[in-house]
């Protein structure tokens, strides 16, 4: 709403200008002036007090307005004796790309909105750390340099002196391109209660990896145009599969790859306080949508695991082959306790098929399981984008559902889960439908 304003206000001061000068028939360059450096004075005040939160939501905005204070300042110092003559259609083209230019500036305010948080519940406060492993053993086959593949990970945990408690290790996984901060609140909420949290930045599949190099790997446009065109249901199920494996088998041995470098921590390569942390006795897994089918499918393949969550994903590892169409299931029992959380059409498209369907039939031969669905929920509604820009969740998939509710409701039941399951919290109140 606060972007909105901004540009409503912004487009009457340009309109408004523009009609005093064709009353006027002047060009009014010394008022041009004087408003240009009032509105830099005003945006400046507005910042300071917090009306305006700094960052790139207004970055662009503040450096427009920041240019034409100098340049406006510099016209009085060195003021022409004599104003141009005016021109109506210099000055409606001048309007014209003022408002252009202040859209443009104004614009990631718009699509990316001021919100305010969901606050941790927990006690602890909360740090960060982030960290760049590079694995030996794997080229990277998605980039020509012929460099070896390379993961960055992000750490949340609770600030207590070094060595002094230890804690349960979740480790997440995010959804094709996705990045490691999108599920934020979720991170902060479980450091505060306790755990600490690891997030993989799944290297070309991220919509984006900034590493502590310093560098950045943007995703492989293949593989977001085959999730498009899976999504969208361009190929057939034979495709779907293989290309689904193929990323499953990449998704798996980086998870994998990141649960023993910060297990064994033999070149202590992870930062040293936040290993202290961590009882290596206790880990849980989980991931979004496509994060969640490689937490679940090192569920069965880690005997050091204790506890996976889901986050609306499909457990594709439960795929063991595909033949006649349809793919066959894994008949062996899930080993250990499994929560998955749907959204709306998702639970329910899954309960039409029943145990034909991967996690259904999962749960039903696990040894412990729950399915859980956020009514009126959409994909995105389980990660932190519809608080963080509303319009593009909108566009990429939400449901009717108040984000924050939903966020709150979703952080919630996994922390309630990896109590009971990572904490011996006790008995498990989980509601089928919320």
């Amino acid at each position: 709403m606060l972007g909105i304003i901004t540009l409503l206000i912004a487009l009457s001061a340009q309109i408004g200008f523009l009609v005093y000068q064709m009353v006027t028939k002047n060009r009014q360059t010394k008022v041009k002036n004087i408003i240009r450096i009032a509105a830099f004075a005003i945006f400046s005040l507005l910042l300071i007090t917090g009306v305006y939160w700094w960052g790139f939501r207004w970055m662009g905005l503040f450096i427009l307005l920041t240019v034409l204070a100098i340049l406006s300042t510099i016209y009085f110092i060195r003021r022409p004796k004599a104003e141009k003559e005016y021109r109506g259609l210099t000055a409606t083209l001048s309007c014209v790309n003022g408002c252009i230019l202040l859209t443009f500036c104004i614009l990631p305010g718009i699509l990316f909105p001021q919100f305010k948080e969901v606050a941790p519940t927990g006690s602890y406060t909360v740090e960060t750390a982030s960290y760049t492993y590079i694995d030996a053993s794997r080229a990277e086959l998605l980039s020509e340099t012929g460099e070896n593949r390379k993961l960055t990970v992000q750490f949340w945990y609770p600030a207590v002196a070094e060595g002094s408690e230890k804690f349960p290790l979740v480790v997440f996984s995010h959804g094709s391109f996705g990045y490691r901060g999108s599920n934020l609140s979720t991170f902060e909420d479980l450091a505060s209660n306790g755990y600490v949290v690891c997030s993989i930045d799944h290297s070309y599949q991220a919509f984006f990896s900034r590493h502590t190099d310093g560098s950045t790997t943007l995703v492989n446009m293949d593989f977001l145009n085959d999730a498009v065109n899976i999504e969208n249901g361009v190929y057939d199920e034979q495709r779907t599969y293989d290309l689904t494996h193929e990323w499953m088998e990449l998704r798996t041995a980086d998870m994998h790859f990141v649960l023993d470098e910060i297990l064994r921590n033999t070149d202590k390569d992870n930062p040293e306080h936040v290993y202290s942390l961590i009882d290596t006795e206790k880990i849980g897994l989980t991931g979004h949508s496509l994060g969640g089918a490689t937490a679940a499918q090192l569920g069965r393949e880690r005997s050091d695991v204790d506890a996976v969550i889901v986050i609306d994903g499909t457990m594709i590892g439960e795929e063991l082959g595909f033949e006649n169409g349809q793919a066959i299931l894994n008949a062996e029992p899930y080993p250990i306790p499994l929560l998955n959380l749907y959204n709306d059409s998702h639970y329910e498209d899954a309960r039409e098929l029943g145990t034909a369907y991967n996690n259904l039939y999962a749960s039903a031969h696990a040894i412990e399981a729950y399915d859980v669905v956020i009514r009126g929920s959409g994909h995105l509604n389980f990660t932190d984008l519809p608080l963080f820009s509303p319009t593009l969740a909108r566009m990429l998939g939400t449901g009717e559902v108040d984000s924050r509710y939903c966020i709150e409701t979703m952080n919630q039941t996994v922390l309630e889960f990896f109590n009971y399951t990572l904490k011996d919290a006790g008995g498990l109140h989980l509601e089928t439908e919320y």
